[in-house]
């Protein structure tokens, strides 16, 4: 899709704390670092549960519940795990008041312009490092590789659509993964 000569509108942008945390935990999966870790921990976990099972097939009982008690520790570390991000995601947003204020942004062929009732800001296409589209609803575009701006793609104003602001941002030169 071509993207649009006139400027896309996205106005009253805020983020509710189960969103942040929804579009957060879904990019901790996605990096590297997380994957490897499930990977392991799956691996061990599988290697422990049929070092029980072969015990237990052999002398009809558990012999050796130290192998158990890791099994154990090393599935409610991963259950944990999974909660402590949530958690720490959830105090993160109620930290980060700026996602809490409505923003009004303004897309065009040079730059992205928001407002808020914080200030003003402009950013040219040529200075975000990357873009990430949370599948349906939120497109992350990074300045930076420690912030972004959460831009929510159902308050796109019509005529304008998603899509046209997605074209927008891969015409820019903007790399865009989706997840």
């Amino acid at each position: 899709m071509k993207p649009s000569a006139t400027p896309l509108l996205v106005s009253g942008v805020t983020m509710t704390a189960d969103e942040f945390v929804a579009a957060n935990f879904r990019l901790w999966q996605k990096r590297p670092r997380t994957k490897l870790n499930h990977w392991l921990l799956g691996v061990a976990l599988l290697l422990l549960g049929v070092s029980v099972a072969l015990d237990v097939m052999q002398t009809g009982y558990v012999s050796n519940w130290s192998t158990v008690a890791v099994l154990a520790v090393g599935v409610l570390y991963g259950l944990f795990r999974m909660q402590l991000v949530r958690y720490q995601l959830r105090r993160g947003y109620a930290k980060n008041t700026v996602l809490q204020v409505p923003v009004a942004f303004t897309f065009d062929a040079e730059m992205l312009r928001g407002q808020s009732t914080d200030g003003r800001f402009e950013v040219r296409w040529r200075t975000l490092r990357r873009a990430v589209w949370v599948q349906p609803n939120w497109l992350l575009l990074y300045p930076t590789e420690a912030a972004c701006y959460y831009v929510d793609l159902r308050r796109v104003q019509v005529p304008g659509t998603p899509e046209q602001l997605l074209s927008l941002v891969r015409a820019a030169g903007v790399p865009v993964v989706e997840i």
